[in-house]
């Protein structure tokens, strides 16, 4: 659980190469929204979360529950609030994401919609 959240910390402060140093090269990164995109390594976990604030302005991120789910899963609910790019519509929504570990590092994380997908996709239920 460590190791997820130091990653939320280094984040939070703006540190991106020492939240990325964590994710394993081959790492496997699923969206599910908008689009259910997939992604590989840390490089790819830029990309998703590029694509996905690019329509934003104002866009904070906060990790607001960790869940020690099982000796490789974590599973983190995120609160992001932001500012619609064209509309100027605030925006504030919850994801559940799944981070599953190997060796001290991230070999997948899955960026889900609800609580019941992200305790499933580690093998639990609500």
């Amino acid at each position: 659980m460590e190791i997820v959240r130091r990653g939320y910390e280094a984040f939070d402060r703006g540190e991106v190469t020492e939240m990325l140093s964590n994710v394993d090269p081959e790492a496997i990164i699923y969206r599910e929204l908008p689009d259910g995109a997939t992604y590989q390594g840390p490089e790819g976990l830029v990309r998703a979360i590029a694509e996905w604030v690019e329509d934003f302005d104002d866009f904070n991120v906060s990790a607001e529950e960790f869940i020690d789910a099982n000796d490789h899963q974590v599973v983190v609910r995120v609160h992001q609030t932001a500012v619609g790019a064209q509309s100027g519509a605030p925006i504030e929504a919850t994801f559940w994401f799944v981070h599953t570990l190997s060796d001290a590092r991230v070999t997948r994380l899955d960026m889900l919609t609800s609580k019941a997908k992200a305790l499933e996709a580690a093998g639990l239920s609500e």
